[in-house]
């Protein structure tokens, strides 16, 4: 018999001796009961490192960046933007009538108040006043007449009154013809900038024609329509800057001149009027701007950075960071200035708290600083 046929009757043998029905479990695992034992304990061992690994990321301190809380001066702001208008404008309109024989400025020159702007054709009205003076003399000779036969009592009463009344009415004429001559001479009512030309060589023009615009150049305005919410925070003579746009961001400072008494009902808005100087004559009227109003102002003010505060409903609160751990905290905040918020309460100067990587802290998750 060979050595295979000796093998096989050991191993029925064996399983006689083990017990009918019952299966052996021959060395190294090869029999149908150690196959069954590890294909139920494989699904557990994998259920466990799932779960270790779990706790292992769990429990990783979670990177975020930090920054101080410090001390410093605030400055409360209310902010809007508006377009620059002139403090004084006028349209300028011819007196009388004529035609235009002469224009001495153009648009954009500056210009004194009472400055030559155009020249009316004058001949027509020089003749009239000629005529009219020629009549006062008479009517004047002719006074001085009856003055004399008056005090002789050679006229009465009423041919007295008539002559008078002639000299007068003819006087009265004389003047207004003068007057209409001088208005031929267009002027300017205001200091300021000829900013349109509506005129032009040969225009014939009436009384009330527009000649020219003109606006007041060395101080500028900035009307704000400002929400009533903000009604008990502005006074006149507040400071305010003004940023203008087109200027490469140049600011200016003015202040607020004065804040109308009463809210518009439509709009729910009240008009706040800020003023500046324009001294170095680049600011012209119409420019965008964007005006700050410094309202309140404190200081060694307790500031955190915006990028901290983390707004829930009614609530904010910040983590902070101490010995390796993130605790949150609940604050209560006041101005706020650019990058930084007042904390009224909650924080003190030198507390680290984060700025980014809010998102996956928890109170008391561990931390570790990065930049």
């Amino acid at each position: 018999m060979s050595i295979v046929g000796h093998r096989v009757i050991a191993i029925s043998l064996l399983m006689v001796l083990l017990g009918c029905g019952q299966e052996a479990e021959l060395p190294g695992g090869d029999g149908p009961g150690a196959s069954g034992l590890n294909e139920q304990q494989a699904p557990q061992d994998k259920a466990a490192k799932r779960e270790a690994v779990k706790k292992a990321f769990k429990a990783r301190p979670v990177p975020v960046s930090t920054d101080e809380v410090v001390l410093g001066n605030l400055e409360a702001l209310y902010s809007s933007t508006a377009t620059l208008s002139a403090v004084e404008e006028a349209v300028v309109v011819a007196k009388t009538q004529g035609v235009v024989e002469t224009i001495f400025v153009e648009e954009g020159m500056s210009v004194e108040q009472g400055t030559p702007l155009a020249q009316l054709d004058t001949r027509r009205l020089e003749l009239d006043l000629a005529r009219t003076r020629t009549n006062v003399e008479n009517f004047q000779r002719a006074l001085d007449r009856a003055e004399k036969l008056f005090e002789r009592n050679m006229i009465s009463t009423d041919a007295i009154d008539q002559a008078r009344y002639n000299y007068e009415r003819e006087a009265a004429a004389m003047a207004l013809q003068a007057h209409d001559l001088s208005e031929a001479t267009i002027r300017a009512p205001i200091t300021g900038v000829i900013t349109v030309r509506h005129i032009k060589l040969g225009y014939s023009m009436q009384p009330s024609s527009e000649a020219f615009e003109m606006k007041r150049a060395d101080v500028i305005e900035v009307v704000l329509n400002v929400p009533e919410q903000e009604l008990l925070k502005l006074k006149s003579g507040q400071k305010a800057w003004v940023r203008i746009d087109a200027l490469e961001g140049a600011k200016y400072e003015g202040s607020v001149l004065r804040v109308a008494p009463e809210i518009n009902p439509g709009t729910g808005t009240f008009r706040v009027t800020v003023q500046m100087m324009n001294r170095d004559g680049l600011l012209k009227p119409g420019m965008f701007s964007r005006v700050d109003i410094l309202y309140s102002s404190r200081d060694n003010a307790t500031l955190v950075s915006r990028e901290a505060v983390i707004s829930q409903r009614e609530a904010r609160s910040v983590f902070v960071v101490e010995a390796g751990i993130a605790s949150r905290r609940v604050v209560e905040t006041g101005f706020i200035q650019d990058d930084f918020i007042e904390v009224v309460s909650g924080l003190q100067a030198g507390d680290q708290v984060v700025i980014r990587g809010h998102s996956a802290l928890k109170d008391g998750s561990q931390v570790r600083v990065v930049l």
